[in-house]
């Protein structure tokens, strides 16, 4: 969640619309909530959940969990999923101050069963100054393990100027270390809070999507530290009730052999404590062969709202797995425990299958089609000359 007053995630300033409420902007909060829960599918589509549980809970990994743990990272490698979890031992960054205590990055594999088999912290060797890494995905590249996640810094404490950037950490397992490899930047102007890029690798090059809507994806040169913009288009597709969803959840990973699969989110603003976010999140598959968008169910796959912890109804799902008996969502609860959920997959397709946009679902970007009109009026000069 974000800790800069008015920020959100990057993507252009802009926050998301609450669903509904361009149309119908005097609906009270419980009944956008019981509209919204008409919607979501976690409610209507029987079979689409297989099972729902709580991993890990506040307090269980020691006292640097003491306050929550939550967010977690997810992998499945050697016939074991591996969790990289937030830990914090208070409710200081709940609170603003975000540099009282560090959280702390724990490693969890687990067993068949899902209960935790092992369990360590991972620890920084260095960090920038004033500055505080947190919500750490998981990815591989180039045969090795990394860590995208957000990095708070302050900027100026007379001010309180504070900004978030992407940054990327490769993980030594052996030696329990996490080490800070970069902060990232886009190819344009910055926000203030830039976070939850979803980063996959595709043949071979480390990519992310920057933001859904524009859909932007950039390139990742790791060992320069920069960024390059590879691809940019408008979506248009249908909505119900014009409401828009912009933020990242997961990571993308591999769906099938022409797909990975992405969720999304919105969410709905709670009536009175900051924090109590409802999030709906949304699955979306993207081409491996073209980077665009595929499908996008529009209706909530999950819709938060009855979670427990000291934020209740926070469901936020950090990280996807694909099994071949499901899809593994692990999410943070209630910003206090860890769940996971199983998605049927034959339900799944069926939505996505129902879902499928058109060639007509894109449009190219305004600066791209003055930059075609400028090349068509200069052949018709051409043409005239001839």
């Amino acid at each position: 969640m974000s800790i800069i007053e008015g920020g959100y995630h990057g993507y252009h300033g802009r926050r998301p619309i609450s669903p509904l409420s361009v149309s119908n902007a005097q609906v009270d909060d419980d009944a956008l909530y019981e509209q919204m829960k008409q919607l979501a599918l976690c409610y209507t589509y029987p079979g689409l959940i297989r099972a729902k549980k709580t991993l890990i809970t506040a307090g269980q990994l020691g006292t640097n969990s003491a306050c929550s743990i939550i967010n977690p990272g997810a992998l499945y490698k050697d016939n074991e999923f591996h969790l990289l979890c937030r830990g914090e031992s208070n409710d200081a960054v709940w609170y603003g101050d975000f540099l009282a205590h560090q959280g702390t990055p724990f490693w969890c594999i687990l067993n068949q069963d899902l209960t935790i088999k092992e369990s360590f912290a991972l620890t920084y060797p260095t960090l920038p100054p004033n500055s505080r890494p947190e919500d750490w995905r998981l990815f591989e590249y180039q045969g090795k393990l990394y860590s995208n996640h957000s990095v708070y810094q302050l900027l100026d404490s007379q001010k309180w100027i504070i900004r978030s950037r992407p940054g990327i950490s490769q993980i030594d397992l052996q030696n329990k270390t996490i080490n800070l490899r970069c902060l990232l930047e886009p190819p344009f102007e910055a926000f203030n809070e830039e976070k939850n890029w979803s980063f996959f690798v595709h043949e071979g090059s480390l990519m992310c999507l920057y933001s859904f809507q524009p859909y932007i994806i950039l390139e990742i040169d790791l060992e320069r530290g920069t960024t390059k913009k590879v691809l940019e288009s408008e979506l248009n597709y249908q909505w119900y009730d014009k409401g828009k969803f912009i933020g990242n959840s997961s990571n993308m990973v591999s769906w099938d052999q022409d797909h990975y699969i992405l969720f999304i989110h919105d969410f709905l603003d709670p009536k009175q404590e900051p924090r109590n976010r409802t999030y709906l999140q949304y699955g979306t598959l993207i081409s491996k062969k073209t980077l665009l968008p595929t499908s996008i169910i529009p209706r909530p796959l999950q819709m938060g709202g009855d979670e427990k912890g000291r934020h209740p109804g926070v469901h936020y799902t950090s990280a996807t797995v694909n099994q071949e008996d499901g899809l593994y969502a692990f999410y943070g609860q209630g910003d206090s425990h860890i769940g996971m959920m199983i998605f049927n997959k034959d339900s799944l397709n069926g939505l996505f299958n129902e879902y499928q946009l058109k060639k007509g679902n894109f449009t190219i970007p305004a600066y791209a089609r003055k930059s075609l009109n400028w090349l068509w009026n200069g052949i018709k000069s051409l043409i005239k000359l001839m």
